[in-house]
């Protein structure tokens, strides 16, 4: 484990846990205004979106603060604020730890998609993630996701940087999500569902949502599904669904890995008894309760 920061840990975990502690950051200028950094997976994330920016190297700004190490990002291929870890990832290197060999996994090789990547398959789940590499600096800024183009309307073309777009997400973020040291969760608990052209007309026709396209596929916000059935705010037991936010699910004082995943379980109910989605847990869940 890394951060731990989208871990769910029921009572008994069997086996020997270790924890990725590799540090170090070095980059390679390759081109104009582009670098390849080679980052260890033990280094926290968002002090190491923040360090990119202060040298100048800009690419990252959009996954400011996101929670957890680095080596935990190409695993859940991380994304917020309209830019997804794929596009930014050169290589993952990984130790084997059946061959007891390095292995360097080109972008293709890590086969990301939504929220997912080569590394939570049987394909190649027997490995450490180390370090990776990224190539910032060739791609436009990203600034057309609803909050930041909203926050950012105020400003000219020309006063929008990476810098500003960064402080921008933080302050959304702040806004939004629970302080971790004061409300213990594990970010979003929920992925967005992903829906054919046909699913997503029948889901408009009962409920205004507005949906992103992805190829032939169209991605609607799961936090509108749950909100619209009123889980806002709602506390069971010891979890609270966040009222800014209902994709996170926060520990109100001692609630159990059964009480996250029982509360999860209710909601993913009623979404899917109202609007025929069934919602896929985002967080990877480790251990039992035997």
């Amino acid at each position: 484990m890394g951060g731990g920061s989208n871990l769910l840990l029921q009572s008994r975990i069997e086996g020997r846990l270790l924890h990725i502690g590799i540090e170090g950051i070095s980059v390679t200028q390759v081109g104009e205004d582009k670098h390849l950094v080679r980052v260890g997976a033990g280094e926290n994330w968002h002090k190491f979106v923040m360090h990119t920016l202060k040298a100048s190297i800009g690419g990252l700004e959009n996954l400011a603060l996101i929670p957890g190490n680095v080596g935990g990002a190409p695993y859940q291929n991380i994304g917020a604020y309209g830019r997804e870890l794929s596009e930014l990832v050169h290589t993952v290197e990984v130790f084997d730890l059946a061959t007891k060999e390095i292995r360097v996994l080109s972008n293709e090789e890590c086969q990301f998609s939504y929220r997912e990547s080569v590394f939570r398959t049987k394909v190649v789940s027997n490995v450490i993630i180390t370090h990776v590499t990224f190539l910032l600096g060739r791609l436009p800024l990203m600034t057309e996701y609803r909050d930041v183009r909203e926050t950012l309307s105020g400003y000219s073309s020309e006063e929008i940087d990476h810098d500003l777009i960064a402080e921008t997400v933080i302050d959304i973020r702040q806004s939004k999500l629970p302080d971790l040291d004061e409300f213990p969760n594990v970010g979003s608990f929920f992925k967005n569902p992903t829906l054919s052209k046909e699913e997503y007309d029948r889901l408009r026709g009962k409920i205004d949502i507005v949906g992103f396209s992805q190829g032939e596929s169209i991605r609607v916000p799961a936090a509108r599904l749950i909100d619209a059935q009123k889980w806002k705010g709602k506390q069971v037991g010891n979890v609270l669904v966040w009222y800014r936010q209902p994709l996170v699910l926060v520990n109100c004082g001692g609630a159990s890995a059964a009480e996250f995943l029982d509360v999860a379980a209710r909601v993913s109910d009623d979404v899917e008894r109202h609007y025929d989605i069934r919602l896929v847990l985002e967080p990877v869940i480790m251990g039992s309760d035997r």
